[in-house]
């Protein structure tokens, strides 16, 4: 399994989902010192606590990468069967079923490691930074808190990582990426719309833990009826 993950891996190069990933952090960091920037000249308080800190920017990091999975499976499956690239790739001496759970094993494991790094990455500089400057006047945070929201927030990109295979089931219904992706932002739409940052779907475990289980559900049945999709053909 993991000789074939790596050669799917070798196959779609994903330098453009690495040039993304750091354009978002960037995009999330520069959103987060802007809403600091708003606090002094507003004489405001944005985040009221370091909760409301951590829960926001928990949730702008897993609606990024959600749908950052949605465009890795268009690429890594959608792709294969709507340009009958997959007619080769099921022409090998191995089991069509072996062959799409690496692809969904590989989809899902860089989701899960894109989205832990890029939390670590954004909390640490943040935190790290406003210790030093002071950017949000309410954002204290002690080394064992941070270490104990890093762990939260850790356990919830894992249900999110199952979440972002949601989208594959949409995808397969018409071979189209623009489905799966479309999905993949209404699901982000839907969980974070919220009353204020505590109130935000998303950060009730339950629902992103469900929504990995219905995600999980349907990458199994994908993979046990593989054998019946047509090439080409939409189920």
């Amino acid at each position: 399994m993991y000789r074939l993950m790596k050669l799917e891996l070798k196959k779609h190069k994903i330098s453009w989902y690495v040039k993304g990933t750091l354009i978002a952090n960037a995009s999330i960091l520069a959103m987060l010192y802007f809403f600091t920037v708003i606090e002094k000249l507003e004489n405001d308080i944005i985040f009221q606590t370091s909760d409301e800190f951590f829960m926001f920017t928990g949730v702008l990091i897993r609606g990024t990468f959600i749908i950052f999975g949605a465009v890795l499976i268009s690429k890594i499956v959608i792709d294969e069967f709507k340009h009958g690239t997959s007619l080769i790739l099921f022409s090998y001496p191995i089991s069509r079923k072996k062959l799409v759970t690496a692809k969904l094993i590989l989809i899902f494991s860089i989701t899960l490691l894109t989205m832990t790094l890029s939390t670590l990455f954004i909390v640490a500089s943040f935190t790290g930074l406003n210790a030093f400057i002071g950017f949000s006047a309410n954002l204290h945070v002690t080394q064992e808190q941070l270490s104990q929201e890093l762990l939260r927030l850790i356990g919830f990109n894992v249900a999110a990582a199952g979440t972002s295979l949601v989208p594959l089931y949409f995808g397969l219904r018409q071979f189209s990426t623009p489905a799966t992706i479309l999905s993949a932002v209404l699901i982000v739409i839907v969980t974070s719309s919220s009353l204020g940052p505590q109130f935000s779907l998303i950060n009730i475990f339950y629902i992103p833990l469900a929504l990995a289980v219905i995600g999980l559900i349907i990458a199994w049945v994908s993979i046990q009826t593989i054998n019946r999709l047509e090439l080409n053909k939409p189920v």
